[in-house]
């Protein structure tokens, strides 16, 4: 039976299917507060926002690109593994040199747990 059938395969895909979905928002979430940003000017509350819009992007995107790739290459098996039947090996290599391009996770999730206390700690 094909294995689109099958239940492990579907559960996997809809992870896969949300991971690109939350990826995708949160790009779109720092888009448009730049964009506000620029209508708006500079202040230092949109500049935190923004700070922090884009290091959540910054480590979601390339970890959820990782985790779809590494979804395709388990779904071929052997030939996920080799560059000569898929492009996922040559995917996987790029999609991990993202992940410390920017620089790495521990940088981005710094920012924000940073930015996050000083946001709650403005509300009190």
């Amino acid at each position: 039976s094909p294995i689109a059938t099958k239940g492990g395969f579907l559960n996997d895909l809809a992870q896969v299917r949300l991971g690109v979905d939350q990826a995708r928002l949160l790009v779109e979430a720092a888009a448009s507060i730049l964009d506000k940003g620029e209508e708006e000017g500079a202040n230092p509350t949109s500049l935190r926002y923004v700070r922090m819009a884009l290091a959540q992007a910054k480590v979601v995107a390339p970890k959820v690109c990782l985790e779809a790739i590494d979804f395709a290459m388990q779904v071929h098996g052997a030939a996920g593994m080799s560059s000569k039947i898929t492009i996922l090996p040559q995917l996987w290599s790029h999609a991990r040199t993202l992940r410390i391009a920017d620089g790495p996770d521990a940088v981005h999730l710094s920012t924000i747990s940073k930015l996050e206390i000083k946001t709650q700690r403005a509300k009190l």
